[in-house]
């Protein structure tokens, strides 16, 4: 069976193949791949069979995507004027690894190879010999004439040229078959490996969503800003009584405000993740049903296996296209006097937390535990003084109610 060889080679392949998520894909046959001309040649305009769509417009959607994504990552750093929730959305599609151009190259050349597949006929060249050796059996072998003796010769040789042709043409079915195969198994694996990331992310998205003590950072990091904002004001005297009672209730509500965003900002996060989990996970387990009812069939004709493949062409198609990926987080309120303070201590913090999601992707070990298992970005201490005493105007008591506050 063409397509049992094949599983097998291609997991043998497997065991030589890059173990990040889609990196290197090893074992390919150099001698069918396409190179980037002819493969955009056939994107743009081979048309899909039943329709007069090109294979290019099955992946428009995750191009486009693609083309998104590597325009973030080549954006000036910091880019101040991106949105914050954008900055977050593709942050995420990086880190998780789904949004890949090596996703969209191994489903192009399986639509190439497909197509490949597709083109072969078996049946023309094996119908002549059939006919052509079914006529050389009526002619007598001892009594032929000189006519039908040139009949005979010239029909057996034509036996012999499609038997040649068809043993080309077999001969390249078994390496379709086999590369296609290949490839659906790199996509596969892949795809279990970003569940795995995905899991992962959202267990430690959950447990910074439920910590007291990563709130309490960014609540003091909160402090400690406005508290820099009244030493700023007690330097030029213009700050009274009234003015530090009033910063206490501002940094109350500041308080509130940032806890509420952190987990509603760490709850929509979750839930991206959780959608690039599913959607990854439908796809894989989609791939190994079909994969399971392949294996059970015993001999298959050209034209099953070209069925077969079309079906795994869909799954692959639906992966790149059919997916829903949104990220829905809070508005934040509108300007008050500290309004920038919170604007960045909101920045700060879900850039600390997508690079505790990086740096958890780059570096996968065991999940370690106590202070060693992640390091958070601690606010500055509260008795770190920005100047000496000599340089304020204002008294020590004053100084001691800013600290207080």
């Amino acid at each position: 069976m063409v397509f049992a060889r094949a599983v097998l080679r291609a997991r043998i392949s497997d065991m030589a193949t890059d173990n990040s998520i889609f990196g290197l894909r090893f074992g390919s046959n150099p001698e069918l791949n396409p190179t980037r001309a002819e493969l955009r040649i056939f994107l743009d305009v081979t048309r899909k069979t039943g329709t007069g769509e090109p294979h290019r417009n099955d992946l428009a959607r995750y191009d486009v995507l693609v083309e998104n994504l590597l325009a973030f990552e080549h954006r000036p750093q910091p880019d101040v004027a991106m949105d914050i929730r954008e900055k977050v959305f593709f942050s995420i599609l990086r880190n998780s690894r789904f949004v890949n151009p090596a996703l969209e190259l191994a489903v192009e050349q399986y639509k190439y190879h497909l197509h490949s597949l597709n083109m072969l006929d078996l049946r023309k060249p094996a119908a002549f010999i059939k006919v052509a050796e079914t006529e050389i059996g009526r002619i007598p072998p001892k009594k032929k004439s000189a006519a039908e003796a040139a009949k005979v010769e010239r029909l057996r040789g034509m036996v012999d040229e499609r038997k040649q042709t068809l043993a080309a043409l077999n001969k390249k079915r078994t390496a379709l078959v086999e590369e296609l195969t290949r490839i659906v198994r790199y996509v596969r694996n892949n795809l279990v490996r970003i569940e795995r990331l995905c899991e992962a992310s959202i267990v430690i998205l959950a447990e910074l969503q439920i910590s007291a003590k990563e709130e309490q950072l960014w609540v003091d990091d909160i402090k400690e800003k406005v508290k820099e904002q009244l030493r700023d004001s007690l330097h030029q005297s213009q700050l009274s009584r009234q003015d530090l009672d009033a910063a206490r209730k501002d940094i109350a509500a500041l308080s509130q405000e940032t806890t509420s965003l952190l987990r509603q900002d760490l709850f929509a996060m979750g839930r991206l993740y959780e959608a690039i989990l599913g959607h990854a996970r439908e796809a894989a387990r989609l791939i190994d049903g079909l994969l399971a009812e392949a294996n059970k069939g015993g001999k298959r004709a050209l034209e099953d296996e070209q069925a077969f493949f079309t079906k795994i062409e869909t799954a692959l198609v639906s992966l790149v296209s059919d997916y829903q990926f949104d990220l829905t987080m809070p508005e934040q309120g509108g300007d008050t006097r500290y309004g920038r303070v919170l604007r960045e201590t909101r920045r700060d913090m879900l850039q600390h937390v997508v690079t505790v999601l990086e740096e958890e992707r780059r570096n996968r070990r065991d999940r370690r535990s106590g202070e060693e298992r992640r390091r958070y970005r601690l606010p500055r201490p509260s008795s770190e003084e920005r100047r000496s005493g000599k340089d304020r105007r204002s008294g020590k008591n004053r100084r001691a109610e800013v600290e207080e506050v």
